[in-house]
Parts: structure tokens; C-alpha cells; sequence
């Protein structure tokens, strides 16, 4: 109920202020500021022109073209993965859609900040990298600037379409694969920092909550719990679940501190006491905490899982053979308007039986 009340909440301040937005535009701004549009729930700022100027050479040209037409259909590749990954859960797990991620619905509290900000990134890159080989490949680009979509801020950018169609298919390719390649590469990119970033062994410990056995004991926030009697804690699968345990007990912990160290704590667990009382993530390296701080790691730690899990997202979504997608033009593209719209019907299909509950 509090989760729905906070929805409730959510929905109707979003419509408030696209409301106050859309009256504000429409008495004091509308037809003074060629710069400045707003459409509804979309804000448009610093509309361009620039032309298309061919360069580098044209071999290194005809190299970036192919690379990135590669990479889309890595992309591609990944999301049929991801589409037969779902079928077989669906036949012999039983399980359900994909979960869609909303902020301020299934995304709440600093995770939707960092959600908003990868985001963000993410897609006005995504745009960005259109434009610039566009540019590269000597096609105008009609005009490009930021914008403001219902909550998130992107980049958008709008090409040339007569030049664009008169344009070498290798090098339409090219613009078309380079939002995915590039969501592709920020998502390796991410997984490798987030690899490098992330600890091996321990839980660290987000929050505790007071009064329970943890407080009680001596466990801080941004502690690390290294082990449990005499175990080493590699995941959440390592933390005993106090339900399913002999009670009275206690639990023998060794955790890492900054500017402690390690430390052993004995927790004693009381017949009446359902759980431990801590809020648990996996743990960014020792060194980050020591160096950072606690929330100030987890925070990278948390940024850099968003950035990969939204760069693959969009690259895997954009490379999927839909209409509204780059991987829809580029199957156009490829096999021609007649059969290029049944692949594209196919992947709606597709999409549609994943997406469902």
C-alpha cells in the first residue's frame, strides 16, 4: 500500500509540473525563443545545422563503417540469445515477462537518481554518436541540441533524410549501427570497471535497522562482512537466514571497517528474533571504501552497475528488428521495404511475447 500511495504520488507531481511547464511555454515563451520548444512532455533547447564534412580518409572512413555495422549485429545477436534465454525459461521455469524499470515506481530513493544520470548518459551518446558519423560520412545533420523527456534529459539528433537515402549503403549502416555500437562498448566498458571495482569477498552492509540483533551488536552501515563462523561470505547466499536457523544461537562475524580494520563481532540470536537486521549489497573492493568512504564507493559501485545494465539494454533493444528501432532501418536497409517490414512484424511479435506476463 505505501508503494502505491508513493506511485500515486509520483504520477500526479509528473503531471503537475508538465502542466505548470506546458502553461509557462505556452503565455510567456511560445514564439520568443526560436531555441526553445516544448511539445507536451518533450523540452527541445539549442536546435543546429550543421553540414557533412567528409572526413577522416576515406579507408579509415570505410573502417569505422564496417566496425560499427559489426558491433550492431553483435548486438543483434545477443538480443536472439536473449529471446531464446526467455522462451526456455517460459517452458521449463514457468517464468514471467521482463520487469520493466520505472523511476519513482520499481526504481526509488538514490537508485532512480543514478538511474536518471546513467541514463542520460547513455542515450544522449547513443544520439550523439549518430550525428558524428553522419558528419563523418559527409551527410548533414539537420539539427541536434538537448531535450527533456518526461523526466530524463537526452540528446536528439535529426539527419539530413534526402541525403541520408542518396548516401552509400555501407555508410547508412554506419550511422545506423553507431548508437549501438556505442551502447555496446559504454556496457564492456562498464562491466570490466565494475569487475575491477567489485570485491570478491564480502557483503557490504547499506543500512541496519534499529533495534535488531545488528544494531544492538555493534554492525555499522558500509561495514563489509567478510565472514560467518569461521566461513568465508562470497554472496547473499552466505548470510544465514535467521528463520530457517536453531534459535537461541549467535553468529560469529569478521568485518572490515574503514579506518578499523577488521573486526570480530559475536551477534547473539534470541528465540524471538526473525532476522539480523541488515540491508546487504555486493562489495565494492576494500581499497575504493578505504580510499572514498563507504557511501561515496557504493555510489560508484551502484552508477556503474546502472551503466552497464542500461547500455546493454539499449544496445540489445535498438539492435532488435522493430519499427522504431535502429535495428528496424537497418533490416530495411539490408533486405528492402517489403521483406524488411515482415522481419520487423516478426520482432514486434517477439518482443510482445517476452514482454508479457
Amino acid at each position: 500500500m505505501k508503494r502505491l500511495n508513493i506511485l500515486y504520488i509520483f504520477i500526479a507531481s509528473l503531471l503537475a509540473f508538465w502542466v505548470v511547464v506546458n502553461l509557462f511555454y505556452r503565455y510567456f515563451l511560445a514564439g520568443k525563443y526560436s531555441s526553445i520548444e516544448i511539445h507536451g512532455y518533450v523540452v527541445l533547447v539549442i536546435k543546429r545545422k550543421t553540414e557533412g564534412r567528409a572526413s577522416p580518409s576515406g579507408e579509415a572512413r570505410l573502417l569505422h563503417n564496417i566496425v560499427l555495422t559489426i558491433l550492431y549485429f553483435v548486438s543483434l545477436t545477443l538480443f536472439f540469445y536473449m529471446v531464446a534465454i526467455s522462451i526456455l525459461n517460459r517452458l521449463y521455469i514457468g517464468s514471467t515477462g521482463v520487469v520493466v524499470l520505472v523511476p519513482g515506481v520499481n526504481v526509488v530513493g538514490m537508485d532512480a537518481l543514478l538511474f536518471i544520470i546513467a541514463a542520460s548518459i547513455s542515450a544522449s551518446l547513443h544520439e550523439l554518436f549518430h550525428a558524428r558519423l553522419a558528419i563523418r560520412n559527409g551527410i548533414p545533420v539537420k539539427s541536434f541540441g538537448i531535450m527533456l523527456a518526461l523526466i530524463i534529459p537526452l540528446a536528439y539528433v535529426e539527419v539530413e533524410e534526402e541525403e541520408f537515402r542518396r548516401t552509400r549503403i555501407l555508410k547508412r549502416l554506419g550511422v545506423l549501427s553507431a548508437g549501438v555500437a556505442v551502447n555496446l562498448i559504454l556496457a564492456t566498458v562498464s562491466l570490466v570497471l565494475l569487475t575491477l571495482a567489485t570485491s570478491p569477498i564480502g557483503m557490504l552492509v547499506t543500512d541496519v535497522e534499529p533495534g535488531s540483533p545488528a544494531y544492538r551488536y555493534g554492525i555499522h552501515a558500509y561495514d563489509v562482512i567478510t565472514s560467518i563462523n569461521g566461513s568465508l561470505v562470497k554472496s547473499i547466499n552466505d548470510i544465514p537466514v535467521v528463520k530457517m536457523i536453531a534459535k537461541p544461537t549467535s553468529l560469529n562475524l569478521t568485518v572490515w571497517r574503514r579506518d578499523t580494520g577488521y573486526v570480530n563481532l559475536v551477534i547473539p540470536i534470541g528465540v524471538n528474533d526473525e532476522k539480523i537486521g541488515i540491508y546487504l549489497s555486493s562489495s565494492p573492493r576494500i581499497e575504493l571504501l578505504e580510499y572514498l568512504g563507504g557511501l561515496p564507493a557504493f555510489l560508484l559501485y551502484k552508477f556503474l552497475l546502472w551503466m552497464y545494465t542500461i547500455n546493454l539494454s539499449l544496445s540489445i533493444l535498438n539492435a532488435a528488428p522493430l519499427f522504431i528501432t535502429d535495428g528496424g532501418r537497418i533490416i530495411n536497409e539490408l533486405a528492402g521495404n517489403k521483406y524488411g517490414n515482415i522481419i520487423n512484424i516478426i520482432g514486434v511479435i517477439i518482443l510482445l511475447l517476452i514482454l508479457l506476463p
